[in-house]
């Protein structure tokens, strides 16, 4: 139980409040298993070429507004949702506005990630993985996982796995 005085309040309480707060975006919202799906997939490939450090930190600099754009305008969202129950022009407005500025950090930021990521090395890579036979598998499955956590969500996830692999019957 939080405790009513804000002073006693913990570092500890406000990180895991915090830690809820983007599991709750992740298990919610498609577009943030997009990006986080997406961010994955671009570390793992920045992980395979050799980047400076300035390059990397563009890299995790895009990432993170892109993941912040995304929770604020989640945010933004419930809240609208939650004060305005019927259709309002103005709601559809600021809902609007706030998925721009979403779309606005994930264009620049798919922009950063071109100028950092394409080169010969990455295409390297690839044809690396591509050429494999267990690596190409490997890749394959993560795709068709990652498309099951994006669509269906990490509880549908679990729910389905539990009815794949003998969890709860029904």
């Amino acid at each position: 139980m939080m405790p009513t005085d804000p002073k006693k309040r913990t570092i500890a309480r406000s990180f895991a409040d915090a830690f809820r707060g983007v599991g709750d975006c992740i298990r919610t919202e498609r577009n943030m298993r997009i990006h986080l799906t997406m961010c994955v997939y671009v570390l793992f490939f920045a992980s395979r070429i050799e980047l400076t450090r300035g390059e990397m930190a563009c890299l995790l600099l895009a990432i993170g507004s892109v993941m912040t754009a995304e929770t604020l305008n989640t945010s933004v969202e419930k809240l609208c949702d939650f004060t305005q129950k019927h259709t309002n022009h103005l709601i559809r407005v600021i809902k609007d506005m706030a998925a721009g500025a979403v779309l606005i950090c994930a264009v620049f930021a798919a922009l950063v990630g071109i100028v950092v990521l394409f080169r010969p090395e990455l295409w390297e890579a690839f044809w690396a993985i591509c050429t494999d036979p267990v690596s190409l598998a490997l890749f394959l499955l993560s795709l068709a996982v990652a498309a099951v956590f994006v669509f269906l969500g990490p509880v549908k996830m679990m729910e389905q796995a539990e009815r794949w692999f003998g969890g709860r019957r029904q």
